[in-house]
């Protein structure tokens, strides 16, 4: 049983990362406004995984084996590349309250496809909760108005795109990450993803002339790195060794109130009668995925190496 001091400390450490990765969804539509997609995309995997290395070779943390190295190479095309592409291609047609929403869906798109592989089993609760996420989605992606034209749409679709890669890597490497140490699992992942993100975006990451990025757009790449890449992912696993999976998967329903927050206040965004009813459908599903996960099954998303 944790000490109420040490109780507070978990607190205080949820709260800042879903504030951190609330934030984020506004520092990345800030920065994609002025540097492409694909270029800031490779840029940040290349820098998270230089602070990663360099905080992992001072901790002396022990790597992965030559096996668990290569299964997570091929992970990281999941868990980093197609994850992040996907989210920065999202974020730049959307809003950060959108794609908050629908990241937050990556718990309901794990037990899908664990399900799907057998490693779970259908039960009334993830029945009821893959229904209330799924009424959720259709509504923000205005199904009853469909028109696949429309840029936000596209976005939308870009976020789950997002969301169901990024469950497809949890599920993929939950054993593999297991068994070895998180930050040096973590480290490796970025490193191979590092090689999917020059494929994907190199050409554009060298050609951009970073001399003219605004002081804000340079706050928001050090923010990203530092705060919401490298520090969240510290913050989430110190937490994760002191209190229940479960507990820390809950905090990110938070995400979404900040970055819609944001969104409002900050780029003058508004608010339709949509997202308010997708929102409680979406935290619907995950609260009862949450009652329904044991804390050594919960496929939990937050204290992730989540590039997005």
């Amino acid at each position: 049983m944790n000490h109420p001091k040490d109780n507070t400390r978990i607190t205080v450490a949820l709260l800042t990362v879903q504030l951190l990765f609330g934030i984020h969804y506004l520092a990345a539509k800030l920065i994609v406004a002025e540097i492409p997609s694909p270029a800031w995309a490779t840029l940040r995997v290349l820098l998270s995984a230089a602070v990663l290395l360099t905080i992992a070779l001072i901790a002396k943390r022990k790597f992965p084996n030559k096996r668990d190295t290569l299964i997570l190479a091929g992970c990281s095309l999941f868990g980093v590349g197609l994850n992040q592409a996907f989210f920065l291609e999202g974020i730049s047609r959307t809003t950060g309250g959108h794609a908050a929403l629908l990241n937050s869906q990556i718990p309901v798109f794990t037990l899908i496809i664990a399900l799907l592989v057998g490693q779970e089993k259908l039960t009334i609760k993830k029945f009821i909760s893959f229904a209330l996420g799924a009424a959720g989605v259709l509504i923000l992606l205005e199904v009853d108005n469909f028109n696949p034209d429309k840029t936000m749409f596209v976005g939308d679709l870009f976020n789950i795109a997002n969301a169901l890669s990024f469950a497809i890597f949890v599920v993929i490497s939950r054993r593999v990450i297991s068994r070895n140490d998180p930050l040096a699992s973590t480290t490796v992942l970025f490193l191979a993803g590092s090689v999917w993100m020059v494929a994907y975006g190199g050409k554009e990451m060298l050609a951009c002339d970073y001399s003219i990025l605004s002081s804000t757009a340079i706050w928001s790449i050090v923010f990203t790195v530092l705060g919401a890449t490298v520090g969240t992912y510290l913050l989430n696993y110190w937490a994760l060794a002191r209190t229940k999976a479960t507990h820390v998967a809950l905090y990110i329903f938070l995400q979404p109130v900040i970055a819609t927050i944001l969104d409002v206040v900050v780029m003058k965004e508004t608010l339709g009668w949509r997202f308010p009813i997708a929102t409680v459908l979406v935290l619907g599903a995950l609260l009862f995925i949450n009652k329904e996960a044991r804390p050594a099954e919960t496929p939990v998303t937050t204290g992730r190496a989540k590039v997005g």
